[in-house]
């Protein structure tokens, strides 16, 4: 993973960085206020040598106080002193439990001894602390070495008794609270990432480019508020940016398709439900946009939806002219005035991919790319059946469509394979139902809100179609009348 990989996983698991971070500073503050305070108070004692009559002896009684004072420190928390502290005090501990609470400290190149204890009462603190002071200085009394006439050659003194503090030392409860939030980041973040990584589902054209060289003709956001439900954007909000995004792909199958004629064309998926239909069906009414005699066939002979987006009788299609039933021109309809030709796929055969393996499917396929311009063939998904696969071997090319976040990087690998084992000419990919912030052209120049609503879709002016789209030729009388009018039998009521 690259650095803009760990940024993205923590935008998308941004409700999880946040919700973990209120559980974790709320925990952490829940357990401060439950923590008893403890307070802390520090007395300080001086350590002397009794003065000397000369200059040399008071240098030396000033060494000797400050060698010794780190010691007394040590003093402070043994049993010698801590024991008469407890019987003043009428503590129920033992020394080694009040040594715990005790602590003293020497200040660097001083002779003071800071004695601090610590207790959950501020006053039992505070007596400790002086009590042992004053022990402490009993004790250095009796241990210390004794001059001619018997007194003490060392003095310990109280300079700074210790006073009832105010406020308790701990818990800290700012502190600990912003320490719960930060490990609930630190945690939600290791998780967002893990997530990141175990997620294989298909969401930009980077994760396609993982997987696969095929180019990415164009990305495609999907509709807000629509859900899943198919439509035709190219007729309801042909100013769109999801309608451009059609178009953007016409443009690219335009240069991909360069090298050769391509007249028939193959939209399948991975698997149901990532939108090869409504990809279909848009693209179909992108060429026609340009001119073109555009068919448009349903043959998805299993859960056949291109009637049902296109509004036309589904009883009699593709079906119909493979069993012999009818030609053709007596079931080929057109759709509205979009200019496309819409083959139905007919009623639901019990042995689909047998007659899409015939040779009657692929007389009509050569027949009608004969015809028309343009071949678009809605197939059923590569993975569930064998249908795409058959059909890509009767077509020229076969775009693929992988649903944003229903795709999964796995089986868009497996797809591409199988493809490529009966040899299939994958022109390229198209990322569907992306999300708005994925798709970084999604405002396109010059559109706003208002020119996407239904009903204001202004006619694009015909653009000359260069291969492997090539244009309608003129009749011999020269008058440009298109083929599709002579050879395209209206459907019959």
């Amino acid at each position: 993973m690259e650095l803009r990989d760990y940024a993205e996983a923590l935008r998308k698991y941004w409700l999880l960085l946040v919700v973990l971070a209120i559980v974790g500073g709320g925990a952490a503050f829940a357990v401060a206020q439950s923590t008893p305070p403890t307070y802390r108070a520090t007395a300080k004692v001086f350590v002397s040598v009794e003065q000397g009559e000369t200059v040399t002896e008071l240098v030396q009684g000033s060494t000797f106080a400050q060698n010794i004072v780190q010691s007394y420190a040590q003093l402070a928390t043994m049993p010698v002193v801590l024991q008469p502290v407890i019987q003043q005090l009428g503590l129920d501990a033992t020394p080694r439990d009040l040594a715990k609470a005790i602590s003293a400290d020497t200040p660097l190149n001083t002779v003071i001894v800071e004695i601090s204890a610590q207790d959950g009462d501020p006053e039992q603190a505070a007596a400790i602390a002086n009590t042992t002071a004053r022990s402490l200085a009993a004790t250095v009394h009796e241990v210390s070495p004794a001059r001619a006439d018997g007194s003490s050659s060392v003095e310990v003194r109280v300079v700074s008794p210790a006073e009832t503090p105010v406020y308790p030392i701990a818990p800290n409860t700012k502190f600990m609270t912003a320490t719960g939030v930060l490990v609930g980041l630190v945690i939600a973040a290791i998780a967002a990432i893990v997530m990141q990584l175990l997620d294989t589902r298909v969401r930009t054209e980077k994760d396609i480019e993982r997987v696969t060289d095929a180019a990415v003709l164009g990305t495609v956001a999907q509709v807000r508020g629509q859900g899943d439900r198919r439509r035709a954007v190219m007729i309801e909000r042909p100013r769109s940016p999801q309608a451009e995004a059609y178009r953007k792909i016409r443009a690219n199958l335009r240069f991909v398709g360069a090298a050769h004629e391509l007249k028939s064309l193959v939209i399948t998926s991975a698997r149901a439900g990532e939108g090869k239909t409504t990809t279909a069906t848009n693209l179909a009414l992108a060429m026609a946009e340009g001119s073109l005699r555009v068919l448009l066939i349903d043959a998805d002979l299993r859960r056949p939806m291109v009637d049902t987006v296109c509004g036309l009788e589904g009883s009699v299609g593709l079906t119909t002219v493979l069993i012999g039933s009818a030609t053709a021109d007596e079931v080929l309809q057109e759709w509205g005035e979009t200019g496309v030709t819409v083959l139905t796929s007919g009623a639901v055969p019990p042995n689909p991919l047998q007659l899409l393996d015939s040779q009657q499917m692929a007389d009509l396929l050569r027949s009608l790319a004969e015809r028309f311009d343009v071949v678009i063939v809605d197939a059923p998904p590569v993975m569930p059946v064998a249908d795409a696969a058959v059909l890509s071997r009767l077509c020229s090319g076969v775009l693929v469509v992988a649903g944003a976040g229903r795709a999964t990087r796995q089986l868009l690998r497996k797809t591409l394979t199988s493809l490529d084992a009966v040899g299939a000419n994958v022109l390229g990919i198209v990322l569907a139902r992306a999300a708005k912030r994925d798709v970084s052209d999604y405002y396109g120049y010059g559109y706003h809100a208002k020119d996407g609503g239904p009903g204001k879709r202004r006619k694009a002016a015909p653009v000359p179609s260069a291969a492997p789209f090539p244009p309608a030729p003129a009749d011999a009388a020269g008058n440009g009348e298109s083929r599709r009018t002579r050879d395209v039998a209206a459907p019959t009521a």
